[in-house]
């Protein structure tokens, strides 16, 4: 037993829970469950998106991402989902324009302050990644170790 569950649950329920273990494979499953009743239910179709980005499954998630923000054109975590995929493929003065939109409808979300570091440090400039005080204090160092071991 993973998760100590008995009786009827939801697949909605379920899904969170394995996220949290790592068994990102496993909520993709319970998403399509859930999503099979309900295919326009939003949540869970982001859920399923964010999921498919965690495994590298990138342009699967894009698309997904793509069908909520026709509904919810400013869902922040919609947008900063399509921006964290872009990033996963390379795509980084396009992921730019989703974290600047999150962060012009939330400016508190601390992902996507890290990820627009992350894209402009890529981009070669480590100025502007740098003056994001969020990366640089708490991703900066270990980002640049890592990048430094790649080399």
């Amino acid at each position: 037993k993973i998760l100590e569950i008995e009786g009827d649950i939801s697949w909605m329920h379920v899904a969170p829970q394995l996220v949290q273990k790592g068994l990102l494979e496993e909520a993709v499953y319970c998403c399509d469950k859930k999503l099979a009743k309900d295919p326009k239910d939003l949540m869970t179709l982001q859920l399923k998106a964010y999921c498919l980005t965690d495994m590298g499954r990138n342009q699967e998630s894009i698309e997904i991402l793509d069908k909520i923000l026709v509904k919810q054109r400013n869902n922040p975590h919609a947008l900063l989902g399509k921006g964290h995929a872009l990033l996963g493929m390379q795509q980084y003065e396009e992921s730019l324009q989703y974290f600047d939109e999150v962060l012009k409808i939330k400016p508190d979300i601390k992902e996507a302050h890290i990820y627009k570091g992350m894209a402009l440090y890529f981009l070669g400039k480590y100025d502007e990644a740098m003056d994001i005080e969020i990366f640089r204090t708490e991703f900066a160092e270990k980002f640049k170790d890592q990048i430094d071991q790649q080399k």
